[in-house]
């Protein structure tokens, strides 16, 4: 039975066998054919010139377009707590609040405050205008009036924002909080994420990488919970500066709307597709001899002489069944595949028909 040369099988045998050849040294190599022999019968293959889009491949996390971390503006003590982890909630739902007897109170006597300095600053009016009191002294009860008018404002706002509530619809990640429980002021107490925004997956790219990706360039997504399945995204952030504990750059990837149940935290295999991606030279595995690291050794064939020359190559990445090679195969037309461990430098060969 013929096995498809993209299935897995193949890609298997093929990775292995570059595996195998970057343990042999190129130094190493020598043709082995008897000194009888006047020519070897050989199959070749074309070197195919082309512009591909090489995968850069990584991994990372899954996580929702839209996390966000909420807290109380205030200390005090926790007065209620209305979801859990894993809810769902709506815009504007009230999630927890803090006891608001203290803050009541002191809305209560700043309100109190403007009050006494609105009557005040009456009073003041009307003794100026009766050329009682200097300016002076009406423009500081205005001031005061307005003090205490910002007093009662800010009173208000943290009244406000001890009652949390969803900022936009989505779900509860996580739970920090109990009730009765004290706590500080702009601690977090939920995570909370916005289902409506879509996915992102977060990857770290080495320089060599960075340089390469764009925005809006796809990428191939899969996941150990969904195996044989293929998600498609796209670029959609490239950090401008490496994270100094890693030193790697942080590529976002924007997932379109999925049907499938995801979590946040999935493990990820990705493929990004560079749009942007210089010419290489492209050859069959099966021509490459031997290799060190990322130096091989193939054979050229020259239909003029019928003679093989001995070529080091420079190896960019293996692509399926193909080597993609940066340099060494400059003004090379084809090489030798079938009967390549048998070549040396300048011997005839025969093609096989």
């Amino acid at each position: 039975m013929q096995i498809p040369t993209d299935s897995p099988a193949t890609l298997l045998c093929s990775t292995c066998l570059l595996v195998a050849l970057l343990l042999t040294p190129v130094s190493g190599l020598r043709a082995q054919p008897s000194e009888a022999v006047k020519s070897i019968t050989i199959e070749i293959a074309p070197v195919i010139r082309d512009s591909r889009s090489l995968p850069i491949r990584t991994s990372g996390r899954l996580a929702y377009q839209t996390e966000t971390r909420l807290s109380f503006k205030t200390s005090g003590l926790v007065s209620s707590v209305a979801v859990d982890v894993g809810d769902a909630i709506e815009e504007g739902q009230e999630l927890a609040a803090l006891d608001l007897e203290e803050l009541n109170a002191q809305v209560a006597s700043a309100a109190s405050s403007v009050d006494q300095a609105a009557r005040d600053l009456k009073r003041l009016q009307d003794l100026y205008k009766k050329r009682v009191i200097p300016l002076q002294q009406l423009e500081n009860a205005q001031t005061a009036l307005e003090v205490a008018q910002s007093a009662l404002n800010i009173a208000r706002f943290n009244r406000r924002l001890s009652v949390i509530k969803a900022p936009f619809s989505g779900r509860v990640l996580q739970r920090e909080i109990e009730v009765n429980e004290l706590v500080s002021s702009g601690a977090p107490v939920f995570v909370v994420a916005g289902e409506e925004q879509g996915w992102i997956v977060k990857v770290g790219l080495a320089d060599r990488d960075v340089v390469r990706v764009r925005l809006g360039d796809p990428a191939e997504l899969r996941m150990d919970p969904y195996p044989g399945e293929l998600l498609r995204g796209e670029v959609s952030r490239i950090a401008a500066a490496a994270d100094p504990a890693t030193g790697t750059f942080e590529v976002e990837i924007s997932l379109p709307a999925e049907t499938r149940p995801l979590r946040s935290g999935f493990v990820v295999r990705v493929d990004i597709l560079p749009s942007s991606t210089p010419e290489y030279a492209y050859i069959p595995i099966e021509a490459l001899v031997g290799a060190n690291e990322r130096l091989g050794l193939v054979f050229a064939y020259d239909r003029q002489s019928g003679r093989v020359s001995r070529r080091t190559i420079n190896i960019v990445d293996l692509v399926h069944t193909e080597l993609a090679v940066s340099a060494g195969l400059e003004g090379v037309q084809q090489v030798v595949t079938e009967g390549a461990p048998y070549m040396r430098e300048g011997l005839r060969v025969q093609l096989s028909h």
